[in-house]
């Protein structure tokens, strides 16, 4: 054998020896990546943690003076106005106007959820132990659930919020209990079908879980189904009172953010033309209100409502959220607003798309995720409000681009960008409110409800 041949030989093998070692390692991080699970540690909310040090309480009191302050304003102009002093409750009646009525579609999606996907995996089950089609039972099972996840989930409430003339808020808990629901059943089966289908095909014992554990998951703060969970030996009722009274003092600080800066300013908008000049100063003059609605909105139900649950619940996992502000790119801030959210969409959308699309597809699998939580946004705020203006997602989409392009990674700048989006939003979600009241039209329908009417009722 010639020398140069030898040589080439020898300079090749440990190049094909890296590359065969490359794919040896590339199954053996992807089992490892798609392995990874969600694990519930016993934890306390990190408010109540930084609460703990005086300089971040003092900016928490901050806050509590602004409330004081919109409640002074309210009381003396309408002690000015009428010579009485009473505090006002209207922005509050008229956003959850027949509250009352979404009792019954609350409780029909509730007893569906309840007895429907379990009694279903039930009757599977035992047909699995006597039957020997497992492929055409499970493709029954799952045509039937879906046939009644589409019919009491999906079509019912959609219908009864159409139908009847809920007010805002009172929409907005319909549609978010209408996800909840959805989001809870599929995490039951898609953590209890797998395990029992490797049982069968081991000639293993296939275990249903206990009906008791499929209970206290639909009402336990969080959207991963496990038969177990980390729990607290009692419950601190002052702590659930207070929390449910911290509940109820938002709701009515939202209600005078609304008064103090929202009707006043969109309530006349039809008695002058919408310029680009007034455009301009109304997105920036909203800046402070959508802050602080944005930051009201976390700490009522991401922390004050579910803190309450959890600790009915003795639910001892209380990473609801993580340090968002912190935050120096879109991916980190989503994912910390919002853990419970954000684990659900990474197990069963993020990592099920990384596994069909294996590593090389990380990047499609991460914008799918962005586009289906994008998507559920948008849904909510169309159901709540009753028309379509997919702002939110246009600017979820422009903050992920540019941090896809590498735009500089700061904290300074997101927020620049953040509370820029997040008055947008919040000024044409208002106008185009009152649009709809000022430009009503003879006849609603389809059209009419995705169809913008701001800037044609204020030309």
């Amino acid at each position: 054998m010639e020398p140069g041949l030898l040589s080439t030989d020898e300079g090749m093998r440990p190049r094909r020896l890296q590359g065969e070692a490359k794919k040896k390692q590339e199954p053996r991080k992807m089992s490892q990546f798609l392995l990874k699970r969600k694990v519930f540690t016993e934890s306390k909310p990190l408010l109540d943690e930084l609460l703990e040090v005086q300089d971040f309480r003092t900016v928490y009191n901050i806050f509590v003076a602004v409330l004081c302050i919109f409640i002074l304003r309210a009381v003396l102009v309408d002690f000015i106005d009428t010579g009485r002093i009473f505090l006002d409750f209207e922005v509050i009646i008229f956003a959850f106007g027949w509250l009352h009525m979404a009792i019954l579609p609350w409780l029909f999606m509730f007893l569906y959820t309840l007895l429907v996907p379990y009694h279903v995996l039930q009757i599977w089950v035992n047909l699995l132990k006597t039957l020997q089609l497992p492929t055409l039972l499970t493709i029954i099972g799952a045509v039937v659930l879906l046939i009644g996840h589409a019919t009491v989930l999906g079509f019912y409430p959609v219908y009864t919020l159409m139908s009847q003339p809920f007010g805002p808020a009172s929409g907005w808990v319909i549609t978010l209990e209408q996800i909840r629901f959805l989001m809870k059943s599929y995490s039951f089966l898609r953590e209890t079908v797998p395990p029992i289908l490797q049982a069968r095909s081991n000639d293993g014992k296939m275990q249903l879980p206990q009906f008791s554990t499929y209970l206290y998951f639909l009402f336990c703060p969080t959207l991963i189904y496990r038969e177990n969970y980390p729990r607290t030996p009692c419950v601190r009722w002052k702590y659930v009172i207070e929390n449910f009274a911290k509940f109820l003092i938002c709701l009515f600080y939202g209600a005078m953010l609304f008064k103090c800066f929202t009707i006043p300013i969109f309530s006349n908008m039809n008695k002058q033309p919408l310029t680009f000049r007034s455009f301009v100063l109304i997105v920036f003059s909203a800046t402070l209100a959508a802050l602080y609605l944005a930051i009201l909105i976390w700490y009522t139900f991401l922390h004050c409502w579910l803190n309450a649950f959890a600790e009915i619940m003795r639910f001892a996992d209380r990473t609801f959220y993580k340090d968002w502000w912190n935050a120096t790119s879109i991916f980190p801030f989503l994912r910390n607003w919002n853990i419970i959210v954000h684990d659900w969409l990474h197990c069963y959308i993020y990592q099920d798309l990384l596994w069909v699309f294996k590593l090389k597809g990380q990047s499609v699998a991460a914008l799918s995720t962005f586009i289906v939580s994008g998507a559920f946004h948008e849904y909510v705020f169309m159901m709540s409000f009753g028309f379509f203006y997919p702002l939110l997602f246009i600017s979820w989409l422009t903050v992920f681009s540019s941090d896809i392009l590498g735009m500089s990674k700061s904290n300074t700048i997101l927020w620049i960008r953040m509370l820029f989006g997040l008055a947008l939003v919040f000024s044409m979600h208002s106008l185009e409110w009152y649009a709809r009241i000022h430009c009503p039209v003879q006849k609603s329908t389809f059209w009419t409800r995705v169809t913008p009417r701001t800037w044609s009722c204020y030309s």
